[in-house]
């Protein structure tokens, strides 16, 4: 994908991201190492959603939606971020991940 289609998709979901780091922010911000590290990463998750979209599912609108809101849960838990390739990230404060990474 082109990267005129990653910024018009991203103006597109830009509200959905605010809000949904906002409110996430303000129920979870102690387990958050900062508000700045959560949006990059939930844009990431924007994009990750983009890239395994398979059309035959179903509508891309509720798929990303779904998708983001799916994968933020996860790492809440304390999970890395997908195929972050054996470098994991994540916005949590260290006493809030899973395990550490190699």
């Amino acid at each position: 994908m082109d990267g005129g289609r990653y910024e018009r998709i991203y103006r597109k979901y830009e509200p959905f991201l605010k809000s949904l780091a906002a409110r996430t922010y303000r129920k979870f911000g102690y387990k958050i190492t900062s508000y700045a590290d959560l949006y990059q990463t939930l844009i990431y998750l924007l994009f990750y959603s983009i890239d395994i979209y398979d059309p035959k599912r179903g509508s891309l609108p509720a798929h990303i939606k779904r998708t983001v809101n799916f994968k933020l849960r996860s790492m809440l838990s304390g999970e890395y971020a997908p195929k972050s390739r054996g470098k994991p990230f994540t916005f949590l404060k260290a006493v809030y991940t899973l395990a550490e990474p190699d």
